[in-house]
């Protein structure tokens, strides 16, 4: 069986900005390349795509992408197919979507090609699956790797319109689903690739800052019997606020957090934590997360309950399958599957 015919490999791309056409209220709007809808001006995407999982394996394993592939090797016979499997357009090969048993909210996915008629299967990509929390978000766009499979998507939180950038679990089983401006739970999380402690918190903003200014015009709207010299900017508090800063790829984040929980977990012979988070917002209205992060990656630092963190993120989202459009899509599937297989069986007799 060539199950690895072909590694996860990754490549950047980029592409010249050009005008995007305004889009119909709900439509599909993914892309398979790099185009002016997925870089640029007009696009929901922050930073420029890279096809590939780049330091997500070195961040989650001590021994990197070599160890995933021994793991994978090892536990190929106990993976299980899971959702509805989909045709490519340009060999005719079936994606399958296999699965490991999930340990502590984590689990290797591994998409695998399946030549009808032949029984051979290759792996294309494979990645940790990560268990998250629920948020209302609204689809606002969609890219899909070129390996046809694969793919990142641009939301916004529905509830305070927080913008989010990330790299959709099962993405082919969802293209269905992936409607701009249409309306979506996702269970947000993430793999923390560095972290540390964040000691400062508070800061007061300096004039002639976009944050003291608008402060200062509040002063004055609310106060007209002031005037400049009266305003004093007041001390401001991050203290168990979620922020996200886009990096320059997309998915991947510069983050602040609060830690309100936290767990040991083991996942592929290693130790992680995984920290129920806010990743965007503050309170009842933010954008909530859990994050994994491995202990050496951690290099002795252990987060606390109450302590606000720093770091670097790759964001990870998960949708449920709308029955629907998945029924739809695997009688699609199911009837080219067998106009294949039927038209190689008769191939064979006429030989």
């Amino acid at each position: 069986m060539g199950f690895f015919g072909k590694l996860f490999g990754g490549k950047g791309s980029s592409s010249t900005a050009k005008e995007q056409p305004q889009p119909a209220p709900v439509r599909n709007n993914t892309s398979s390349d790099s185009a002016s809808e997925s870089e640029g001006p007009k696009s929901f995407f922050f930073g420029q795509h890279f096809e590939g999982l780049g330091d997500v394996w070195s961040a989650c394993l001590p021994g990197g992408i070599n160890e995933f592939i021994e793991k994978v090797q090892e536990m190929f016979p106990t993976l299980k197919p899971m959702g509805p499997v989909m045709q490519r357009k340009q060999d005719g090969k079936a994606v399958v979507l296999c699965t490991s048993d999930a340990s502590g909210g984590m689990a290797v996915h591994c998409n695998v090609l399946m030549t009808p008629g032949t029984g051979e299967a290759e792996f294309v990509s494979g990645y940790p699956s990560l268990a998250g929390l629920p948020n209302p978000c609204v689809i606002d766009q969609a890219h899909i790797w070129s390996n046809q499979i694969s793919g990142v998507v641009a939301a916004h939180s529905a509830v305070n319109g927080a913008p989010l950038n990330f790299f959709l679990s099962g993405f082919f089983q969802h293209v269905p689903q992936l409607q701009f401006g249409s309306n979506a739970q996702i269970f947000m999380s993430g793999l923390i690739l560095g972290v540390q402690k964040q000691d400062e918190t508070e800061f007061t903003p300096e004039e002639g800052t976009p944050a003291y200014d608008a402060m200062l015009q509040k002063f004055l709207a609310d106060n007209p019997d002031k005037t400049a010299e009266d305003f004093v900017a007041p001390v401001v508090s991050s203290k168990g606020h979620g922020v996200l800063l886009p990096t320059p790829v997309v998915g991947a984040c510069v983050f602040q957090a609060p830690v309100l929980s936290i767990e040991k977990v083991e996942f592929l012979g290693h130790g992680f934590r995984r920290i129920e988070t806010r990743i965007a917002g503050v309170g009842d209205h933010a954008v909530v997360a859990s994050l994994y992060v491995a202990e050496h990656v951690l290099k002795g630092y252990e987060p606390q309950v109450g302590e606000d963190i720093t770091g670097t993120v790759w964001l990870q989202g998960e949708m449920g399958l709308d029955p629907e459009l998945i029924a739809k899509y695997s009688k699609d599937t199911d009837e080219a599957l067998a106009a294949s297989e039927a038209e190689q069986n008769s191939g064979t007799m006429m030989q």
